[in-house]
């Protein structure tokens, strides 16, 4: 906790690293300054403007996701066929067990 001439103080988190700014007379925070994910501080305004953008990058994220997800379908399926046509090939060929690799 520091103190300055203007009768303000300032008081950092332990836990976060946040820089709070308290006016006492008034009995507010005056200012708020956090770090980011890169070290460097930010204001109260840049970390809002961050926490608001947070839908926007999660539709994005997700946007990426279920494009990534739409080929495995066919993917799988083919996979199964192909399984399928090696069973087909081989009816009494047995599948192998978990004591075949020791």
């Amino acid at each position: 906790m520091t103190g300055r001439p203007d009768g303000l103080f300032e008081v950092d988190c332990p836990c976060c690293e946040t820089r709070l700014t308290i006016d006492p007379r008034a009995r507010r925070i005056f200012h708020v300054v956090t770090k980011g994910a890169d070290g460097e501080s930010k204001s109260f305004e840049e970390a809002v403007k961050d926490a608001t953008g947070g839908a926007d990058r999660a539709a994005e994220k997700f946007k990426d996701v279920l494009a990534a997800e739409e080929g495995k379908e066919e993917r799988l399926d083919d996979l199964f066929e192909e399984g399928l046509k090696k069973a087909e090939e081989d009816p009494n060929k047995k599948p192998p067990s978990i004591f075949d690799f020791d």
